[in-house]
């Protein structure tokens, strides 16, 4: 009879133990982004933080999945190069339709990082599920020399940097497409925490998780 009750305990508890048991899964993605990356005063004014363009990248992920929350680990990579009409137009504003003799070689922006995020589901429901994200990283930050042009000639050198190591924290939102493998799309606000302004990107990424 004891045994037969332990046996009985065992029935109904093995379910709740087994989907306790954390699921693995893994992907890659493709990411766009914004970003606005402090840049150098100029008379006072930050406005040339504004000069770079859309940033293009990608990188893998990692998911263990538990019943309620998920964990993320990613490995991305993104880069940026200045976009000459928005430097032209910041210039503009100091030395006006000069602006236009002006352009800027080089300059790139290469951002890899690192991070953990949590998952949490809003609405699970069997194919769509749309789900809350935030977590922490470490971003490696690297810019390339930068060369500023009148008239293709060569009016000043702005020296890069290599390897700068920042923390970087994120808040967003996404969706998963559950149809035997996983599409998602998703948005974060990323905050990288660097001197002496901290620099703002806004991903968006599509990606697929096996």
């Amino acid at each position: 009879m004891k045994r037969l009750t332990l046996c009985c305990v065992f029935l109904l508890l093995a379910p709740v133990a087994f989907a306790q048991v954390p699921s693995i899964g893994f992907g890659a993605h493709v990411n766009f982004t914004n970003a606005n990356f402090p840049g150098p005063d100029l008379n006072g004014s930050d406005a040339l933080k504004d000069v770079y363009g859309a940033g293009f990248g990608g990188g893998a992920h990692l998911d263990v999945n538990t019943m309620m929350l998920s964990l993320r680990f990613s490995l991305d990579v993104l880069k940026f190069s200045p976009d000459n009409d928005k430097y032209r137009a910041a210039v503009a504003n100091y030395i006006g339709s000069a602006a236009s003799q002006f352009t800027v070689d080089g300059g790139s922006i290469t951002f890899w990082s690192i991070s953990a995020n949590a998952k949490l589901p809003v609405l699970p429901l069997p194919l769509i599920s749309p789900y809350i994200t935030g977590g922490i990283g470490l971003g490696i930050l690297s810019v390339g020399d930068a060369t500023i042009l009148q008239n293709s000639a060569q009016v000043k050198n702005i020296p890069g940097f290599s390897s700068e190591r920042k923390t970087a924290l994120n808040l967003g939102a996404g969706v998963d497409l559950k149809i035997g493998i996983t599409l998602f799309l998703e948005a974060r606000y990323t905050w990288v925490l660097t001197d002496p302004k901290t620099s703002t990107l806004v991903p968006f990424s599509l990606g697929v998780t096996f």
